[in-house]
Formats: C-alpha cells, structure tokens, sequence
C-alpha cells in the first residue's frame, strides 16, 4: 500500500505544513492503535511495555525511558518523518515469538492500521490537488 502514490514528492512539496500534520497525526495514531493491540492481547502484565510505546517527530519525543527501557531512537530527520518504537526490550518476542512462545503481534499491525489512513488521507489531498 505505501507504494500506491508515487507522486509522494510533489505533494509533499506543495503542502509541507499539512503533511508534515500528517505525519505527526498518524504517528500517534500507530501509537494507539499499538497500546489497543497490547491489551486485546493481553499482554500487559506490569503496563511497562504498554507504556514504553512512543512517537519521535521534529517537534519532540514523548519517549519516558526508565532504568530498563532501550535507548530512544534518534529523532527523525525532517518534519516529514517520524518513529513510533517501543522501549520494553522484550517486546520484540512478544510481538514475534520464540521457540518456546507463539508471537502475538501488536506493532505490525498497529502500524498497518495507521498507514491505510494515512494512504486515504494521502489520496484526498491528492485529489484535491488533482494530481491523482
């Protein structure tokens, strides 16, 4: 789906301030969209996976850290990028799994989610545009 528009560029280039929005909006959304797939999982037992999910923009980081938390992830390198990770170094088995343990996904389709209504977002600015 992320390669449905290739005119990414030029679109990106004549609205920056709405895109860079964009950006921003859906980064938060994957966010969320991540902490509800933890708990329809179950898979919060302390909250501090649960917790450790944060968004890196060009306006600043809600990353909380902590004694146990990985290092955040550098910040991206323009407004019209941004990170979403997870702090909780397990959570990548618990997202994958092990040979002992099932994974039970909650950032992969998390991000998902976000990118289709980033993808329709995307064509209405595109439309309205006309450079569909």
């Amino acid at each position: 789906m992320a390669d449905s528009f290739n005119n990414w560029s030029k679109i990106a280039a004549q609205v920056p301030g709405l895109t860079s929005q964009m950006v921003r909006k859906t980064a938060m959304d994957a966010k969320a969209n991540i902490q509800s797939n933890i708990r329809n999982n179950d898979q919060v037992d302390t909250g501090f996976m649960l917790g450790s999910v944060y968004v890196v923009t060009s306006e600043g980081s809600d990353y909380q850290g902590g004694e146990k938390a990985l290092p955040e992830v550098a910040g991206p390198p323009d407004d019209q990028t941004a990170m979403v990770a997870v702090g909780a170094s397990y959570a990548i088995f618990q997202e994958l799994g092990t040979s002992r343990m099932t994974g039970r996904a909650f950032f992969a389709p998390g991000m998902d989610e976000a990118r289709s209504s980033m993808d329709a977002a995307m064509k209405l600015i595109a439309d309205k545009l006309g450079n569909t």
